[in-house]
């Protein structure tokens, strides 16, 4: 059973760089991945194992047939999650609860590690949680927070693609409208065509991974998926 904090070591792993964790490098995303010069990590909000199964219609075929991986959660908050996919330590050990206690936090995220050892890393997610990457990594892109999730996350996916077109070999962006409005036919098709759209654009030998950060708030999950496709 893989865990959140397995994904930044499987990173670090594919970008051959050292990195120190309390999770473990996944060996099938590693063999998987092993000729993919760029890394996409998309953090969806509320994206939980069984609500992934359960729309599965609604997604294409590229991400249907992707590997898939259920994997446990080590925080059912934002925040701390996002922390231990990107540091691959446990909350007990990254300490960070709320988005102020990065300024305070000693750890390397997987894209600060990357970006001092010369591989171009961008971080695209709301304001707030960009800026905490501010002179740590090459690109920030902050989206303001707003009333209009679904504006919201098609800045997200503009960016990201901004991104794309600027050479950076590993781009972590985070999408919300699933924590916002929750899961209907319209929330997930706009998922759906917002990962579609980075997939299209990406260019051959690239990996996206997809994963949640937490399942929904009102469900007893304690799993999300990790969803791995190559171009």
């Amino acid at each position: 059973m893989i865990e959140q904090i397995d994904i930044a070591p499987t990173i670090a792993e594919m970008l051959e760089i050292p990195f120190q964790a309390d999770g473990k490098p996944i060996p099938e995303i590693i063999e998987y991945g092993k000729k993919c010069v760029k890394i996409i990590l998309l953090i969806i909000d509320s994206l939980g194992y069984s609500q992934y199964f359960n729309w599965l219609n609604f997604f294409n075929s590229a991400i249907k047939n992707g590997k898939l991986y259920k994997c446990k959660i080590n925080a059912d908050k934002t925040t701390p999650a996002i922390a231990s996919i990107l540091s691959g330590k446990k909350p007990e050990n990254h300490k960070v609860y709320q988005t102020e206690d990065v300024y305070k936090s000693e750890f390397k995220s997987i894209l600060e590690t990357a970006s001092s050892l010369g591989f171009k890393t961008a971080v695209i997610m709301e304001e707030k949680g960009a800026l905490t990457f501010k002179n740590r990594i090459n690109l920030i892109k902050p989206v303001k927070n707003r009333e209009d999730i679904i504006e919201f996350d098609n800045e997200v996916k503009e960016k990201t693609l901004e991104a794309l077109n600027e050479e950076c070999k590993l781009i972590t962006a985070h999408f919300r409208i699933l924590d916002k409005l929750g899961y209907d036919v319209k929330t997930v098709k706009i998922v759906n065509e917002n990962i579609t759209s980075i997939f299209n654009f990406c260019k051959s030998k690239s990996l996206i991974m997809i994963c949640g950060d937490h399942p929904p708030h009102n469900s007893k999950e304690i799993y999300i998926p990790v969803i791995v496709v190559k171009t």
